[in-house]
């Protein structure tokens, strides 16, 4: 059966749980070795648009958005500027990013010394997805929501229930499983290594005439 050329394409939006994604590729879990852990860092760079475009049909489908949901690393000023120079490349791309926030948080050791110490604790960025899911729904026909996080299974239940005619799709992070998101969506996509090299931002990448964004030089 030939396809109906005047049937509507279906609008497809990206959902990019930001911190999931560059820790998946920051260290790889399964790695051997400390130099196989770091099999991935190289990609950094990463185009988010031309990424979610390698699981876009384009003859069924037409991409209408991404979403990019992160934080910036306050108390650090090397990572927090390279994450800024990242979501701009981003931005250059169209993609929209939404910024949560870092608190500190005191835990005390479990070991012997029994010392407090701080740790930096990621707040908003479950809630900033999860929301802009269900306010974002009239702008796509299908979502497709990169992480692997499964905090977002009673967002993903919602929305479903909300909007039973939309279809969700999950694609993890490389080197990651979603198993409890995978069971609540459509269907789950999975991201590989060649996806990564293939999608690579233009290093440097220009931003209008006069000036251009440069990959940070600690990402290989």
């Amino acid at each position: 059966m030939e396809d109906n050329p005047n049937k509507p394409k279906t609008k497809v939006y990206g959902f990019v749980d930001g911190f999931n994604l560059y820790h998946a590729i920051d260290h790889f879990d399964h790695g051997v070795d400390d130099s196989d852990k770091a099999r991935y860092r190289k990609y950094k760079w990463l185009c988010l648009t031309s990424l979610i475009k390698r699981f876009v049909a384009p003859k069924t489908e037409e991409l209408a958005g991404i979403e990019y949901f992160t934080t910036y690393p306050t108390w650090d000023d090397g990572k927090r500027m390279r994450h800024q120079v990242f979501a701009s490349a981003q931005a250059v791309m169209g993609v929209h990013y939404t910024l949560g926030n870092f608190k500190d948080k005191t835990v005390t050791c479990r070991a012997e010394c029994k010392h407090d110490f701080t740790m930096h604790e990621e707040k908003q960025t479950d809630i900033n997805i999860a929301v802009a899911m269900i306010d974002f729904a009239d702008r796509y026909d299908k979502l497709i929501l990169v992480t692997a996080d499964s905090d977002q299974v009673p967002a993903v239940k919602l929305l479903r229930k909300l909007y039973p005619e939309k279809r969700v799709a999950v694609l993890p992070p490389i080197g990651r499983g979603a198993k409890e998101l995978s069971k609540v969506c459509h269907e789950t996509f999975k991201m590989t290594e060649d996806h990564l090299k293939a999608c690579q931002l233009p290093n440097p990448l220009p931003i209008h005439k006069n000036a251009v964004l440069i990959k940070p030089p600690t990402w290989g």
